[in-house]
């Protein structure tokens, strides 16, 4: 039987969850794709509906506030009935937890219809802990913020420095000076209770991984399992917030870190536990700010943070939307609230969902360092924990190389400035300036050439068929005016039902199952690898010509300076060619893949290096070779190894 101590503090704190401003717990039934426009029309109607509700009465929340243990509260200035819309209306409502000291939610007004606090009063007394029901139809909260929250934080950062005070250097700190944000508006909507769920882990289990494990580790991971299991029983309709700002400033050993956010809407639909059927984002910007100390740990003379003491590093991100579906964690998230691991028979366990982010930008130090017009993370097919289908990339980026370059350029002379200061022989003062200007240099020669931006198209996936065990790998990179680089790999990986019978075997056979089943279904199916030059070779060679004479007097400046890009690429391959004789000896058609190569660095084109055997490489095979080395001719064949080059 749960003990009710338990249960009161989580659905307390359940209140709290279900009405934040920012939802953490969006949900995602198995629907159709919905365009984020549709998104964010469906998310403005909910802000803009105007509810009426007709024979309405005025909520009552005194049994509820009965409810509540000590160290919850729920407090309002003011309390009135719109009879007009069927509205509660609150002043100042607040969700409070904690008592020394308290933090919480408020809001400066909330108007609430259709509560229905029965079911959530009787769980706090441990009560009807299986049954769903509503709990409010809608929520409007304006300036909704959180308090006493840095209070509470350093309340905590007080206790856990008193216990390590001995491994840290004198005066080092965790507190936060500052924890603010406020929401214009917040409205949420169908707000329902879903069945309570908790099972506490054994203090035994956890004896029995480690015994060394702290007893702070336990509690840690019940708070960890309430705050689950809280989530898991709220459900939302929507939540849709409006006008969020944030500012966070905080001392921490080795940095002074503070940042600032501001949101221009969110939204999240079907929200049931860790699941989501839509969350949208839109006009985001946040950055943060780490100014370095020379705070240092006993014994040390660098920095804790690594970097120079004055050394300042300003980090930002925005993008125009953000829009996330299929969503699905609550089943595997219900196994950790019962203190469970999922078997395999639980193939589909969960979804981390469809991303997209569009119009995004990153700054260092206010250079700006990469831009997309899509970013996209795709991994919404598993079976188990495992992923059968899995894509990232980018779409219309731009990564700024010459902004890059200075940003580390910035780095490197501050640390070098340390570092000076400790220079006493001439000469090596003199090489670090030689550095300092000859980066310089490259950097003011990097834009003549085209190398200071570096536009692209990027994608990355993998796909696994969990029936049979075929297996996808592929990788594209294409910077245009640059080059094309792609790589395939096709293996046999073990199929899902021979992965569950080794994960099932006794623990002691289990290794041994595992290492048997893939020296018996890996094969090997193909691999391609093509580059294509679109000019990139010729910016660098021109490049690296212009840098060598700025060095007449150096070997390899004088080397690099008195060759042009095709005098440049002429040389490579000439060069290559040099190791033809050596590598035919040992392998004869190493040979023609090294003309191959060095045709494309003097002349360009595409060259393309491909595996494309007559049948899977597996076991089998190689040890129907009878342990013999096969000549060159067969190794060719075997692999169906082909490599070309075409202009």
């Amino acid at each position: 039987m749960m003990k009710k101590h338990w249960l009161s503090g989580a659905m307390a704190a359940a209140v709290l969850a279900a009405c934040s401003q920012t939802t953490d717990t969006p949900e995602a039934p198995a629907t159709e794709a919905v365009s984020s426009d549709s998104m964010l029309d469906a998310f403005a109607a909910v802000v803009d509906e105007r509810l009426t509700v007709e024979n309405a009465s005025e909520a009552d929340l005194s049994a509820l506030v009965a409810a509540l243990p000590d160290y919850a509260s729920l407090s309002w200035d003011s309390k009135s009935f719109d009879a007009g819309s069927g509205a509660t209306v609150f002043e100042n409502l607040a969700f409070g937890f904690g008592g020394d000291p308290e933090f919480g939610l408020n809001f400066e007004e909330a108007k609430v219809w259709g509560l229905e606090p029965d079911l959530l009063t009787a769980r706090l007394g441990g009560e009807r802990l299986t049954e769903s029901g509503p709990l409010l139809t809608r929520l409007e909260g304006t300036n909704v913020s959180y308090f006493g929250v840095a209070q509470a934080f350093n309340s905590l950062f007080g206790t856990v420095m008193s216990s390590i005070e001995g491994d840290l250097p004198e005066g080092a700190e965790f507190a936060f000076d500052e924890f603010e944000s406020n929401t214009e508006t917040l409205v949420v909507t169908g707000v329902t209770l879903r069945p309570w769920e908790l099972s506490p882990l054994s203090p035994e289990v956890v004896t029995d991984l480690d015994e060394e494990i702290p007893a702070e580790a336990i509690t840690a991971v019940h708070i960890a399992q309430q705050l689950i299991a809280i989530t898991r029983s709220i459900g939302i309709e929507n939540n849709v917030s409006m006008g969020t700002e944030a500012r966070l400033k905080m001392r921490q050993p080795g940095a002074e870190w503070s940042a600032d956010f501001q949101i221009g809407m969110v939204g999240a639909r079907d929200v049931q536990g860790f699941d989501v059927g839509a969350y949208v984002t839109r006009d985001y910007s946040g950055s943060q700010v780490n100014e370095y100390n020379s705070t240092a740990m006993p014994g040390e003379v660098i920095s804790l943070s690594g970097f120079p003491a004055g050394f300042s590093l300003a980090q930002s991100e925005s993008y125009g939307l953000s829009s996330v579906t299929g969503l699905r964690l609550d089943k595997a998230m219900g196994f950790l609230a019962r203190s469970e691991l999922p078997g395999m028979d639980e193939r589909d366990l969960l979804s981390f969902g469809r991303w997209d982010i569009t119009d995004y930008r990153s700054r260092l130090n206010d250079r700006e360092i990469i831009t997309a017009d899509l970013a996209y993370f795709n991994a919404d097919s598993f079976e188990w924990i495992i992923p059968s289908e899995f894509s990232f990339g980018m779409q219309g980026a731009t990564l700024n190389t010459g902004e890059l370059t200075g940003f580390f350029q910035v780095l490197f002379e501050t640390f070098m400035d340390e570092g000076a200061a400790g220079l006493e022989d001439e000469a090596d003062q003199a090489e670090a300036t030689m550095v300092r200007e000859g980066l310089q240099k490259a950097i003011d020669l990097m834009p003549e050439h085209g190398l200071d931006k570096l536009p692209f198209d990027f994608d990355l996936s993998a796909s696994w068929d969990p029936e049979a065990g075929p297996s996808d790998f592929s990788l594209e990179f294409d910077a245009d005016g640059f080059g094309r680089t792609a790589f395939e790999l096709g293996l046999t990986l073990p199929d899902y039902a021979g992965l569950k019978t080794a994960y099932e075997a006794e623990e002691d056979n289990r290794e041994t199952a595992f290492e048997e089943l893939f020296q018996t279904t890996f094969a090997f199916n193909g691999a391609r690898y093509e580059e294509e030059d679109k000019g990139g070779y010729d910016k660098l060679f021109g490049f690296a010509n212009s840098l060598g004479k700025e060095y007449p007097d150096q070997g390899w400046g004088a080397m690099l300076g008195s060759m042009e890009p095709d005098q440049l690429r002429a040389y490579l391959g000439t060069m290559m060619r040099m190791g033809k004789p050596g590598a035919a000896a040992e392998f004869p058609p190493a040979a023609d893949w090294i003309e191959a190569y060095a045709s494309f660095l003097e002349s360009g084109g595409t060259f393309a290096f491909a595996s494309s055997p007559p049948q899977p490489i597996d076991l089998e095979l190689i040890e129907s070779m009878d342990d013999r080395d096969p000549e060159p001719e067969e190794i060719v064949e075997l692999f169906g190894l082909t490599v070309t080059h075409t202009k």
